[in-house]
């Protein structure tokens, strides 16, 4: 099947765009820091229901943070080789990394063999992804450097026939890797409906949150159209995540707030996080009442080390930081990569 170019598709006109600041008046400013841990670049986090942890990556730290109970002085960190973009939970056990290496599952011990799809440029890595309701992973990609580029969404499955090579990239791990979307300036956001019927993807360098129908059975994706665009040359849509009620959860990079939409588009509310540069939101235990939330540095403390000398703002003491609110829902539940080859 022909790939999807995203690149193609008519991007919302000025007055189509929504002016942040009219979506975060009235916001929620009860958000607590929980843990002392500051990421250079943190990243979805997630409730992995099988050892209860909440797990959350620091891309540039190189680091995978799991916290036992959602306690964050209880954190058995994995570190990794390269750059970390998402750690998702593997049926099989573990956790599968996306790392700028390459996909492979790591299963608290040791990183398997890495998976690193065919033509995917040396300067390039992976960033956010999700897995669909048949336990699909979709990942995009995107420049090391942090820029837009010319990113994909690439589909990983476990590969049926590992001996047969089809599909391995250059790793030699086990999976299967195709691109169903290109033309991706800066991907991101990777979340579905709770029926698994729709697939949101964040464009964060078009300012744009894309939707569209998803075939679960065929993890096959229909026409997108515009479910949320931002004004340009402020802040911008980052990672996103859905709750049990359909509700979409975006994160604002450089406008220190993350918003919440009906599945019909309604603004529900926003929630004000004190350092700008918020990345992804997501949703503890189920019952736990918890919305984690993280950032990425923005100098000072927030670099992923120990305190530099000299006055700092609290922006910049808390980019990095996990924060938490008390929210009244829960998040859709997290399906596991199906590394399980089923022939």
């Amino acid at each position: 099947m022909t790939p999807l170019d995203l690149s193609t598709l008519p991007r919302p006109a000025a007055r189509d765009r929504l002016d942040v600041r009219d979506l975060t008046t009235g916001a929620r400013t009860d958000g607590e820091v929980v843990g002392d841990q500051r990421a250079e670049l943190g990243e979805r986090p997630l409730w992995d229901a099988r050892t209860g942890t909440l797990v959350w990556v620091d891309i540039d730290g190189r680091a995978v943070h799991r916290w036992a109970d959602a306690d964050p002085d209880r954190d058995g960190v994995l570190s990794c080789p390269s750059p970390v973009g998402l750690a998702w939970p593997a049926a099989s056990g573990g956790l599968l990394l996306a790392t700028a290496d390459g996909l492979g599952v790591h299963d608290g011990t040791r990183l398997g063999p890495l998976t690193r799809p065919d033509g995917m440029p040396a300067d390039y890595r992976f960033n956010d992804g999700a897995c669909d309701g048949a336990g699909r992973l979709w990942i995009t990609t995107m420049p090391r450097a942090g820029v837009a580029g010319d990113g994909v969404v690439h589909r990983v499955v476990a590969d049926p026939d590992p001996d047969a090579g089809a599909g391995r990239g250059a790793g030699g791990g086990a999976l299967r890797v195709d691109t169903p979307v290109t033309g991706v300036g800066l991907g991101n956001g990777l979340a579905w409906s709770p029926d698994g019927g729709t697939l949101y993807l964040t464009d964060t360098a078009a300012g744009v949150v894309f939707r569209m129908p998803y075939d679960v059975g065929t993890g096959e994706v229909g026409t997108p159209e515009p479910f949320l665009a931002l004004a340009d040359g402020g802040p911008q849509p980052d990672g996103t995540t859905v709750d049990a009620d359909g509700g979409l959860w975006v994160a604002l990079y450089g406008g220190g707030h993350v918003l919440r939409f009906a599945a019909d588009g309604t603004p529900l509310g926003a929630y004000a996080v004190p350092t700008p540069n918020v990345t992804c939101a997501g949703f503890g235990a189920p019952g736990s009442g918890d919305l984690f939330v993280t950032t990425a540095s923005t100098g000072g403390s927030g670099t992923g080390g120990d305190a530099l000398p000299g006055p700092e703002t609290t922006e910049q003491r808390l980019g990095g930081a996990v924060l938490r609110f008390a929210v009244d829902v829960d998040g859709s539940p997290v399906r596991a990569f199906q590394d399980v080859a089923v022939r």
